[in-house]
């Protein structure tokens, strides 16, 4: 089992960063890097969110939407056959009128003997993305606008 946590201080009050998480759920393609595009899911998928990433297509379902306690839970699917299952977790704490606390990761569950083997060096990788996935969410979330680093994937394409 791999559970990851990763945390950053957004300058923005707890309610603007939940109504942003909530309200733009499937559109992360605006503001995550590796991710080309994100729609809703169709009724009859079964899904609340389709994206197009650098590592292929993935289906994420809502979980658990806990508006008093801030808490978002999406379960992700489309990852490598050696994955049992994900979820991933976003929680909001309240530092102050003006400054939210964002901590977030997934729990994933390998597959005996190949899972076992795999999740180390998935680990590692999901270390080096998830810092820059943080800081991708922090700097739309306060200007609006994509990270320099969205940006150059963005003119890129």
């Amino acid at each position: 089992m791999i559970d990851l946590k990763f945390s950053r201080q957004i300058n923005k009050p707890i309610d603007e960063v939940w109504k942003f998480i909530i309200d733009d759920f499937a559109n992360g393609h605006l503001w995550a890097t590796g991710t080309t595009s994100c729609r809703k899911g169709e009724p009859h998928e079964d899904f609340d969110r389709v994206c197009e990433t650098e590592s292929g297509r993935l289906r994420d379902t809502i979980t658990k939407q806990d508006k008093e306690n801030h808490v978002l839970e999406f379960s992700v699917k489309g990852l490598p056959f050696f994955v049992r299952s994900v979820v991933s977790s976003w929680k909001l704490h309240k530092v102050s009128d003006t400054q939210t606390e964002i901590v977030l990761g997934p729990r994933i569950e390998v597959k005996p003997i190949i899972g076992t083997i795999a999740q180390i060096p998935m680990k590692m990788a999901l270390k080096k993305l998830y810092p820059g996935l943080l800081d991708d969410l922090v700097i739309y979330v306060e200007t609006g606008k994509p990270s320099p680093r969205k940006q150059q994937e963005i003119n890129n394409q």
